[in-house]
């Protein structure tokens, strides 16, 4: 298996045909066709359906683009420094996060540190909060933010934020006349369910459970709050969100409000485990800290306290000082 099979392979899953791969790679057909075989052959499973000159990717194509895409990203950036007369004095940060995060959270921290970085770029890129964990491991990313809880022996968790969700409606529903909806009339609705069942998906229904919701077998489920939200503004049900997506990316036509009852959306910074951050590494996270203590009735907890914050759904456990920072949270208001 070599580099040039894997990037066939990930052009033709890029662009959904040998012909367009070639075009792409600046390569022959034949050599296009020629490299994705040689490496079938190695895998000894096909990895794509052929009809003519269409293709489709068989089960183990789908497994295995994501892999193959990072690291042919890894060897074109490793070739990138290769290229350079001298060493870069001043390295991109990379960051990854989830989408509600990247767009409530961390742009935000970037705009208000981007005097203080020295880098020569800033690379932004929005994924589950698992390939997150696995682009801060493979070192595709300095700085990951993400959705909790997390327990890797190899990622330091910097610190743990935990604000309550809210309710989001349409802004002529009945509830949206109140400015606390009560979670005894949310389980009488339509919830859009959210789909991870070890994230905010547990702290939701167990809420749901304690109001008395006959079924939490949600009729629309999703993976995206901005889906949740386009789903409730387009009059298929309600959501309950974590706020930090609300903040980023507010839709017009919903209004948010507080619940009764204290839903907890947890997240936090990692980044690889004994790694030397850079300078400018190290401001974003302080950024990335002070913004997220200064959401509403946000609450920072020690990173050891993952499992007694994280895996309790409604519980309301004291504020402690964030990992390794030596200084107090903000107090609860």
């Amino acid at each position: 298996m070599d580099i040039r099979q894997l990037e066939a392979f990930v052009a033709v899953m890029t662009i959904g045909s040998i012909t367009g791969a070639a075009k792409l790679l600046e390569r022959s057909q034949p050599a296009i066709t020629r490299q994705i075989q040689e490496l079938e052959l190695d895998l000894g499973e096909a990895l794509l359906h052929r009809n003519g000159p269409k293709v489709t990717p068989t089960a183990l194509g789908y497994v295995l683009y994501e892999e193959a895409e990072r690291i042919v990203n890894g060897v074109r950036r490793i070739q990138q420094h290769a290229r350079r007369a001298a060493p870069e004095p001043c390295p991109p940060l990379l960051v990854s996060a989830t989408p509600a995060l990247a767009l409530g959270l961390v742009a935000p921290a970037l705009a208000r540190c981007s005097e203080s970085l020295t880098v020569s770029k800033i690379e932004l890129l929005s994924v589950r909060p698992e390939k997150v964990v696995s682009d801060v491991l493979h070192g595709m990313a300095d700085i990951g933010v993400c959705s909790l809880p997390l327990d890797h022996q190899q990622i330091c968790v910097h610190w743990i934020a935990e604000v309550p969700c809210k309710a989001v409606l349409p802004e002529n529903h009945p509830l949206a006349a109140l400015d606390i909806v009560p979670i005894e009339a949310l389980a009488r609705e339509r919830v859009i369910g959210m789909h991870n069942p070890h994230r905010l998906k547990q702290h939701i229904d167990a809420a749901l459970r304690q109001a008395g919701a006959s079924g939490l077998q949600a009729e629309i489920e999703t993976n995206s709050s901005m889906n949740a939200q386009a789903l409730v503004r387009a009059g298929l049900g309600l959501a309950v969100l974590d706020p930090v997506t609300l903040l980023g990316a507010p839709l017009q036509g919903l209004v948010y409000r507080d619940l009764d009852v204290r839903i907890p959306f947890h997240f936090g910074a990692i980044s690889v485990q004994g790694k030397n951050l850079s300078a400018s590494a190290l401001a974003l996270l302080e950024a990335l800290r002070a913004d997220a203590a200064a959401l509403d009735q946000c609450r920072l907890h020690d990173a050891q306290a993952m499992a007694g914050v994280c895996l309790s759904p409604l519980s309301l456990p004291s504020t402690s000082a964030p990992c390794g920072s030596g200084r107090k949270a903000s107090p609860t208001p």
